[in-house]
């Protein structure tokens, strides 16, 4: 009777056992199945209106013009939340981005402007299920699209064109496209 007893007892100790460690698998997978059913968001936005008045100056400020439309800017994502800020080496691309980090007390992270595989890379592994905001110029953007695997919404961004907002939007299936809004002056 007495090894019943503990036969008995050893049995609901391994079930127990069991089924605790089976609910650390459960809860694990199903943060899993969480992630994978996030949309991340990648605003990608031209730098804004830069001083062209010193030609040989290859890494010029923003203009008046261009500090108003980064305010613009961040006016226009002020109901998004936004997890991180990218932008290329380059004064232009940061100051764009300036009044966002600001508000938010966010880092502006610096990327490489050509390597467009590793930004979505880098994107979908540290801030999968996020927004972030990436600033650009007008021959990155396009191809910053592509990568992602959505289709451009047109052939090429002009020199002269500041106002394009682009709104990436990838699936949990990897999948992706944009939406095209202009802002600013």
């Amino acid at each position: 009777m007495k090894n019943l007893f503990r036969l008995s007892f050893l049995l609901i100790f391994l079930a127990f056992f069991s089924a605790c460690s089976g609910t650390a698998t459960s809860e694990q997978q199903i943060e899993e199945i969480e992630t994978a059913t996030e949309v991340t968001t990648v605003y990608l936005v031209r730098h804004a209106e830069k001083d062209t008045t010193d030609a040989s100056n290859e890494d010029p400020e923003l203009t008046e013009a261009g500090h108003a439309r980064a305010e613009a800017l961040r006016a226009l994502l002020e109901g998004q939340e936004i997890d991180a800020l990218y932008a290329t080496k380059y004064m232009r691309t940061g100051q764009t981005l300036y009044p966002l980090a600001s508000e938010r007390n966010l880092e502006v992270v610096q990327y490489e402007g050509h390597d467009f595989e590793g930004l979505k890379a880098r994107i979908l592994q540290e801030h999968r299920g996020q927004t972030v905001v990436v600033a650009g110029h007008s021959n990155t953007l396009l191809p910053i699209i592509e990568a992602f695997g959505a289709t451009k919404p047109f052939e090429e961004i002009a020199d002269s064109q500041y106002r394009y907002l682009f709104k990436l939007t990838v699936r949990p299936d990897s999948t992706a496209s944009v939406e095209v809004t202009e802002f600013g002056a």
